[in-house]
C-alpha cells in the first residue's frame, strides 16, 4: 500500500512538470504536443486507476484473524497448547457466543466479566443477536490490541457447542461465516480417528447430541469437515507422530511465526478444555478397549466409512 501511494505521488509530480513545460517553441510542435497530450492522458488514466485501487482497498481490506477448530476429545487441547507456545502467538481458548453449556444448573454462575452470560440470565430480548454483536466487537478490540503489540491472535472455537448439542445440525459454521464478514479468516481443523474421540466423549459424559450413537456423531463430523479444503485439515495422529513438522505446517497455513522450541514449552500453557492427556511428552496413546456392540456400530456406520476412506482411518488405527 505504501509503494502504491509513493507511485501516485511520483506520478503527480511528473504531471506537474508536464503541465509547466512549454512545448510550443520546439520543432514540429504540433506533433510533439500531440505526443505529450497522449502521454498526459495515459498518466492521468494511470493515476485514476491508482486512486480507484486505493479507494477500494480502504473499504475492502480486512484484518487477519486466525482460528483453530476441532470436535471435543480429538486432541485439540494439545495442538492448541503447541500453537500457543509459538513466538508472539496469543490463544483465546474454547470460544462460542451461542454456547449454553456453562449455564447448566438452576443457580446462575459467578461470571463478573461475561456480559453475554449475564444478558442471558437477565432475559434480555433478542439476546442471540446481542451475543454475536458483543462477541464480534470484543474480538475486534483484542485483535487490534494484539496486532499493535506485534502479536498474532488465535481463536480456538468451541465447535462442540454448535455441532454436537441438541437435535439440530448446522449447514455451515456460523462462527466462521459471521467472523468472515469482519476479518480475513485463516483457519485450520484438527481431526482424530472418530472411534477414539467418540469413546472419550462417552467417558466424559459429553454426548450432548441426539440420537446418542456413533453414526450420529460421525454424521455431524462429516458435515463439519465438508466445509474445509484438504490442506486445512490436520490429523491428530500425524501431529503426535511428527509434532515439529506438523506444527510447522499448521503455522504456515495460519501465517504465524514458527520455532521448534514449542516442543519444550507447550506444557507450561494452561488453557481451558484440558480434560485429556497430561504431561510434557507428545506421543500416541493406546486405544481404549472396544466392546463387541460398539465394533458393530463402527462397521455399520456409513458416515464413518466416508471419513475413514478420505482420511485414512480404520478400526485398527
Amino acid at each position: 500500500m505504501d509503494d502504491l501511494k509513493n507511485m501516485q505521488r511520483q506520478l503527480d509530480d511528473a504531471l506537474k512538470l508536464l503541465d509547466n513545460n512549454d512545448v510550443s517553441v520546439r520543432p514540429d510542435s504540433e506533433s510533439t504536443n500531440s505526443v505529450n497530450h497522449l502521454q498526459l492522458n495515459e498518466a492521468k488514466s494511470l493515476i485514476e486507476r491508482c486512486e480507484n485501487v486505493l479507494d477500494k482497498s480502504s473499504y475492502s481490506s480486512k484484518p487477519t484473524l486466525r482460528i483453530i477448530q476441532h470436535f471435543a476429545c480429538s486432541g485439540g487441547t494439545l495442538v492448541s497448547k503447541c500453537l500457543a507456545a509459538l513466538p508472539n502467538v496469543f490463544l483465546l481458548s474454547e470460544l462460542h457466543p451461542m454456547s449454553l453449556l456453562h449455564m447448566s444448573g438452576d443457580k446462575p454462575k459467578f461470571t463478573p466479566s461475561d456480559i453475554t452470560t449475564q444478558a442471558r440470565y437477565s432475559n434480555i430480548p433478542d439476546v442471540d443477536n446481542l451475543a454475536w454483536s458483543i462477541f464480534v466487537d470484543s474480538v475486534k478490540k483484542v485483535n487490534d490490541h494484539v496486532d499493535e503489540l506485534g502479536g498474532y491472535l488465535l481463536l480456538r472455537e468451541h465447535t462442540h457447542s454448535e455441532y454436537c448439542c441438541g437435535k439440530d445440525l448446522p449447514k455451515s459454521s456460523s462462527f466462521i461465516s459471521i467472523l468472515s464478514e469482519y476479518f480475513s479468516v485463516r483457519n485450520v481443523v484438527t481431526l482424530r480417528n472418530p472411534i477414539d474421540s467418540y469413546l472419550s466423549l462417552e467417558k466424559n459424559g459429553w454426548v450432548h447430541f441426539e440420537p446418542q450413537n456413533f453414526e450420529s456423531y460421525c454424521h455431524r463430523l462429516l458435515s463439519f469437515l465438508k466445509q474445509f479444503e484438504t490442506q486445512q485439515v490436520f490429523r491428530y495422529e500425524d501431529i503426535v507422530t511428527k509434532p515439529q513438522e506438523s506444527i510447522k505446517s499448521i503455522a504456515e497455513v495460519l501465517k504465524v511465526p514458527y520455532s521448534d522450541s514449542f516442543i519444550d514449552t507447550f506444557s507450561a500453557f494452561n488453557i481451558t478444555g484440558d480434560s485429556g492427556r497430561k504431561g510434557d511428552t507428545i506421543a500416541s496413546r493406546q486405544r481404549k478397549n472396544i466392546s463387541t456392540a460398539f465394533e458393530q456400530e463402527i462397521k455399520q456406520s456409513s458416515s464413518f466409512g466416508k471419513i475413514a476412506s478420505q482420511y485414512k482411518y480404520g478400526l485398527e488405527d
